[in-house]
This record gives C-alpha cells, sequence and structure tokens, in this order.
C-alpha cells in the first residue's frame, strides 16, 4: 500500500458521521495539520503573517483549504485557533456572527524569557469555549487540568515512519531544527555546540536538517525526510524549553538511537536506557554521544524500544480518536 493510499484508508477508518466545517484562524507546523486533516472534516484556514503554510515541509491535504477571508457564505461548525492570543480578535468576529464555539490549541510553554506567572494570568483571562494542548505537561503548564481543559497527544502514522530499511545507517548524530541559531533560548543551539566539540575537543561527526543558514537546508520531501531518520544512527536532540520536538518522536518512529536533554515532557516520553539517554548538561550529551557512536548494539536496542513507544503510545489512531472526541465535546 503507498503512503496515499495509507492515508486514504486512515480517513476512511476514522471519518464521523458528519464532516465537520472547521475554521482554523492561521497555520501552525505542517506534519501537524496534516495529521488533523486525518479526522476526515473540512479545514478552512485563514493565514496570517504569523505563519503560512511552507509547501517545502509538506503537501496541503485535499480537505485543507487556504482561503484569505472569512467565509460568510459557509455554513460552519467550529473556529480552531493555534496558540496565538492575537487570532482571537477574528475567532470572536466569528463567533458572533456564527454563533459557533471556539476551540483554542496551544502548541507552546509560557515563554520563559518573560513574567510567565504574567503570561498565564493573560491567557486564562480570554474565554474561549475549550482549551486544548499538546500534552498534559502542556496543559498543566498554563494552569489548567483534565476538568476545564484537554490535550492531546501527538500521533505518528506507523505505516510511513515505522519502516524497515535495508541500507547501513551512518555513524552521526542527527539533527533536525530550522532557525536554530536565532532560536537558541528553546531549542539549545549553542548546547548543540558544546556537545559536538568546542573549545579544544574533538568534533564528533553529525549531520543538521532545516533552515539555517550557513549551516543546513531542510529535507526535499517528507520521503526525503524519512530516509535520513532511517539513515542515522543517533538522533541528537537539544531542545531546552519545547513540550516535544516532532522531530523527536519522528526519529523514535525511524528507530534511530535517541541522546536528548531532559526539558519538560521529554523524561515522560524516554525512558533513560530502554528507549533512549537522557543527559542534563553538555557533558553528560556528549558522553551518551561517544558511547552510541561505538555501540552499534545499544543503539539498534533503544532504536527498537524508541519505534515500540510510538506504535504502542504516539499512534496516530490515538491522535484521530481523541481529536474527534474534542470536536464532539465541544458541539454538545
Amino acid at each position: 500500500m503507498s503512503v496515499g493510499e495509507h492515508v486514504k484508508a486512515i480517513i476512511r477508518r476514522s471519518k464521523p458521521k458528519n464532516k465537520l466545517n472547521i475554521l482554523v484562524i492561521g497555520s501552525t507546523h505542517e506534519r501537524y495539520e496534516q495529521n488533523l486533516c486525518l479526522t476526515g472534516h473540512n479545514f478552512y484556514c485563514i493565514e496570517d503573517n504569523v505563519k503560512k503554510w511552507d509547501f517545502s515541509y509538506g503537501q496541503k491535504p485535499e480537505n485543507y483549504s487556504i482561503i484569505n477571508e472569512i467565509p460568510y457564505d459557509l455554513e460552519l461548525d467550529l473556529v480552531l485557533v493555534h496558540t496565538s492570543c492575537e487570532r482571537l480578535r477574528t475567532a470572536f468576529e466569528i463567533r458572533n456572527y456564527f454563533k459557533i464555539p471556539i476551540i483554542r490549541h496551544t502548541h507552546v510553554l509560557p515563554d520563559v524569557r518573560f513574567d510567565i506567572q504574567e503570561q498565564v494570568q493573560s491567557f486564562k483571562a480570554i474565554n474561549v469555549n475549550l482549551n486544548t494542548f499538546i500534552s498534559e505537561y502542556s496543559m498543566n503548564a498554563w494552569g489548567y487540568n483534565t476538568s476545564n481543559a484537554m490535550y492531546v497527544n501527538h500521533g505518528m502514522d506507523a505505516d510511513f515512519w515505522c519502516v524497515e530499511s535495508d541500507k547501513e545507517r551512518h555513524n552521526h548524530l542527527l539533527s533536525v531544527v530550522n532557525f536554530w541559531a536565532q532560536r537558541d533560548w528553546a531549542c539549545g543551539w549553542k548546547l548543540w555546540n558544546s556537545v559536538i566539540g568546542e573549545n579544544g575537543l574533538t568534533k564528533l561527526p553529525f549531520k543538521v536538517l532545516g533552515k539555517n543558514e550557513g549551516l543546513s537546508k531542510p529535507a526535499t520531501s517528507i520521503k526525503h525526510l524519512r530516509q535520513e531518520y532511517l539513515e542515522s544512527k543517533i538522533f541528537l536532540n537539544t531542545s531546552i524549553h519545547s513540550p516535544v520536538p516532532m522531530s523527536l518522536l519522528e526519529a523514535m518512529a525511524c528507530g534511530c538511537a535517541i541522546v536528548s536533554t531532559n526539558t519538560c515532557m521529554i523524561p515522560e516520553i524516554i525512558q533513560h536506557g530502554y528507549n533512549g539517554l537522557l543527559g542534563a548538561d553538555a557533558k553528560e550529551l556528549r558522553e551518551h554521544c561517544i558511547r552510541l557512536l561505538s555501540d552499534n548494539e545499544l543503539c539498534a536496542e533503544l532504536g527498537r524500544n524508541a519505534q515500540k513507544t510510538i506504535k504502542e503510545i504516539y499512534n496516530i489512531n490515538n491522535f484521530i480518536n481523541q481529536w474527534n472526541h474534542i470536536f464532539e465535546s465541544v458541539l454538545q
């Protein structure tokens, strides 16, 4: 079965009895919205200057339309706002006109560069019909719990990501990050440099994918990205302030041996010594990398267990079912 045929099969299997028309205010990660479309509903996205769909990251699904203005002639069922409070002004206008509920889905944590308590208070002051988050960790960080909010863990399409490859894995440290230096506070650019080797330390072999001027370019397609994971023995994640990077889950699904920081939600996903190795600082992370670069058996074991974690916990069907439950809940 091809990737396209598999996606259609998932949609047929998971499609609710009644398709909803969902207005999305501003796009988010392309891979995330591709997965949202697997719920089988129709999505209409009003793009803004915060984020536009980047076709170099992924193709737009057939049931996802990009529009430039509010479709007043369409029978809408609900509004989905991704993270940004600025986008809620448009959402409130739509809610008042169509008399439909607003879901605010938050992908980020409170920004540690600013006053966290003030951010949480401002966030809670904005009244929407339902707040949802990408993890329980994120939900708690914003001061919510399961009594007044919902969360949906990421979902990975195992039929696409968890495939076998007959090519030998390269003995390097793969990282996948965009605009790394500019987002050092969240993605750990300086930390990565310390791990790889600086100030006289021997440079460890590495490969980087992503939009990083002078350093790397992004994968040319999702299939190319998958192949890069499959051909890499080790995946190095240095994120400092992210609930869970999507690239970390992708690498796990492809059977890479994971070396990662132990920040935010990551220790809930990576069990040290079972499906990856966690480090608290550059010294620990570098030691783990050096160990794995010379231990093929341990790499293979960690990779198998990482893939098992994705299949059991972070599979796409759980994601689809949770989102359809959210849509049904807010419309009751």
